[in-house]
């Protein structure tokens, strides 16, 4: 089974377009702390990563919004890794609104990649830690 993370934040003003809904270049954002969080809890530090050279820039995006969020919402990101096959990892994200509706589905996948930007082969710690929660 595979695990989740469910991470919260509350949304914020600033984060809001005309209409009064969270604009959706603000998204990639919340995928992207929930991601670092989710990464935490199995012992695999950003920071860390980076300092050995390896850098994990984003492949793909691919969102669905289901349903609007609105300013000053608590919203719950649950977010699972849904393969690592080669270079390619492949995370899966749901956000819940505070009524607990599915606001949002979306999948990012990043690229192990070298300081240089270069695809690398994932080193075999990270490989162990990330296929354990596919």
């Amino acid at each position: 089974m595979k695990k989740k993370l469910d991470f919260s934040l509350r949304t914020r003003y600033a984060e809001t377009d005309q209409m009064g809904y969270i604009h959706h270049s603000i998204y990639p954002q919340y995928f992207e702390v929930a991601r670092i969080e989710f990464m935490k809890t199995i012992g695999i530090s950003y920071k860390k990563m980076e300092e050995e050279g390896i850098i994990l820039p984003v492949f793909t995006m691919n969102i669905k919004y289901l349903i609007p969020l609105t300013f000053d919402e608590l919203i719950t990101i649950r977010t699972s890794v849904k393969y690592l096959k080669g270079v390619r990892l492949s995370f899966v994200y749901e956000i819940y609104n505070q009524n607990n509706q599915k606001s949002t589905e979306a999948e990012v996948v990043l690229i192990f990649a070298g300081s240089n930007g270069k695809p690398i082969k994932p080193p075999i710690h990270y490989v162990e830690k990330l296929n354990q929660l596919i």
